[in-house]
């Protein structure tokens, strides 16, 4: 899509609203079944002891239900990993996030991080889209490069920028060391920071096909581009 051709519906379409804080509970669950359905954005996620109550609430509509492995941290020991993402295949999820060992990077062990991924997108056999998180805002740009290029070697096909744990900004040069990485196929997803409709028009141009944003200026950004 050109940033030009921006409009509320096909921000929303690319836009997931989520309550991965560990304060949200079910009354912020239900509420951003709520946000989601009637904004109709592609998908809310929330922490995996949260998607049996979300999963209902969306089901049937054009909104996935999604919840993510390892995290914050990435840190998890892989066989917990491979757990976690089995329960939430069979917990319904439909679309899944999972942290890269970001320790492991920093660390240049990029095969072990590999690994680590490749083993949970192997539990996962292709049933449901996996993003794989980076976290830009603890690489340094050859960090983020190396990560990129060991998470598309471990058979990433979509890969994303942060968990918004970090409270740095997704900016366009993040992305186009991604997009330089991972070339023109798959899926970068810009979260954290992304708080303006001109932050996402260049986020786009760098190379971002999709956006997890605060719920609220989410709801705000798309009255603005249909606008």
């Amino acid at each position: 899509m050109s940033p030009d051709e921006l409009t509320g519906r096909a921000l929303a379409r690319m836009v997931d609203i989520s309550a991965v804080q560990a304060q949200h509970g079910r009354a912020d669950v239900e509420a951003l079944a709520r946000h989601a359905l009637e904004g109709d954005f592609v998908a809310a996620h929330v922490l995996p002891s949260w998607l049996p109550v979300l999963r209902p609430l969306v089901a049937g509509s054009t909104t996935n239900a999604g919840s993510p492995v390892g995290f914050p941290s990435g840190g998890s020991a892989t066989p917990i990993k491979v757990a976690e993402a089995g329960w939430l295949i069979e917990a319904g999820v439909q679309e899944m996030d999972v942290v890269m060992n970001i320790g492991l990077v920093r660390s240049g062990e990029l095969a072990a991080a590999g690994r680590d991924v490749a083993a949970v997108l192997s539990a996962v056999g292709g049933a449901v889209p996996v993003k794989v998180i980076l976290e830009v805002g603890l690489l340094d740009e050859g960090q983020l490069r190396d990560a990129a290029r060991a998470a598309l070697d471990a058979g990433a096909t979509s890969l994303k920028t942060g968990t918004g744990w970090q409270g740095v900004a997704t900016t366009p040069r993040h992305v186009e060391i991604m997009r330089a990485a991972a070339g023109p196929g798959p899926e970068i997803k810009a979260s954290g920071g992304v708080r303006s409709l001109e932050q996402i028009r260049a986020l786009i141009a760098a190379g971002a096909t999709r956006f997890g944003i605060n719920t609220a200026v989410a709801v705000r950004l798309v009255a603005e581009a249909g606008a």
